[in-house]
């Protein structure tokens, strides 16, 4: 992957306010990433069968809230 000179810097400064390496920051931060959109993926597609609709049908009518509790 490639970095902006800025971007580099600012990975580096953050690592380094973390205590960790600027390649276990980038690691940390795709994981927690990957993790919170599988979250997401989950959580919609629970709400979509509970309301026995697709998850592309609640995006697409901009049904983003789960309010049949």
């Amino acid at each position: 992957m490639r970095w902006t000179a800025e971007e580099q810097a600012a990975i580096r400064e953050h690592a380094a306010v973390l205590g960790i390496s600027a390649q276990e920051y980038l690691r940390q931060s795709a994981v927690s990433r990957a993790v919170d959109w599988q979250r997401q993926r989950d959580a919609f597609r629970e709400m979509a069968q509970r309301r026995g609709t697709s998850v592309e049908e609640l995006l697409q009518r901009g049904t983003l809230t789960d309010d049949t509790a």
